[in-house]
């Protein structure tokens, strides 16, 4: 698989382990250093760690009625040896993802990511 396949593979365990409720997607796809977080107000900004989205997945929190169905829609933006850039759309969601090879695997470190 080479380094755009890889990448995308990750996305799909990001985001269909979200929508299924899939925790072990989840943890395929994250590093356990990972922040995300969503700008609210100069006051307020959410952050949420590789903990929290285990959690969350695994309760259900983003599961919808037909995963196959759910919105993806992945664009690499930069790729470079060890670390890529990448913005994914989904159902109620667009995230900026900051990657990062370890050992041939592809982990997402970081996450900013908004409503639609």
């Amino acid at each position: 698989m080479n380094d755009e396949e890889a990448i995308k593979n990750t996305g799909l365990n990001y985001v269909q382990g979200w929508y299924e409720a899939d925790q072990e997607r989840m943890k395929k796809a994250l590093h356990p250093e990972l922040v995300k977080r969503r700008f609210v107000s100069n006051e307020e900004i959410w952050a949420v760690t590789y903990d929290w989205m285990l959690n969350a997945t695994k309760d259900g929190t983003g599961r919808i009625d037909d995963p196959k169905e759910g919105k993806f829609d992945l664009t690499i933006l930069d790729l470079n040896e060890n670390i890529a850039s990448v913005k994914i759309i989904s159902e109620n969601f667009i995230d900026y993802l900051h990657l990062i090879k370890i050992n041939e695997d592809w982990k997402i470190f970081n996450v900013l990511w908004d409503y639609i």
